[in-house]
């Protein structure tokens, strides 16, 4: 993923992402959400907290494949990098927001 973000600056001022470049930053992101989730099945915290994780792993399941879509629309660089920083913070989001509501 760190070659295609070096392209990703190197091309800024184009219209669209490269094809590779869209490709490997989208699918890389969502390899992470979906290692991220298949990882956290085996922590205890899966078992003690069954009210976030579900939840948590399906919200990173549609995250991913709102990556994969934003790969393959291939927007221009800065709009790309935005928002797959957009995308990535919408589990995290999520989790933060669950444990102060439950943190009483």
């Amino acid at each position: 993923m760190g070659a295609a973000m070096v392209s990703l600056v190197d091309h800024a001022h184009d219209g669209r992402t490269p094809a590779a470049t869209s490709w490997l930053l989208c699918a890389g992101a969502a390899v992470v959400l979906a290692a991220t989730m298949l990882i956290a099945t085996s922590l205890q915290s899966w078992q003690q907290d069954p009210a976030l994780y579900p939840r948590l792993a399906r919200t990173c399941a549609a995250v991913a494949v709102a990556c994969l879509g934003l790969g393959a629309i291939r927007p221009a660089p800065l709009v790309l990098g935005i928002a797959l920083v957009l995308l990535l913070s919408i589990p995290w989001g999520l989790a933060v927001a669950y444990r102060l509501a439950n943190s009483a």
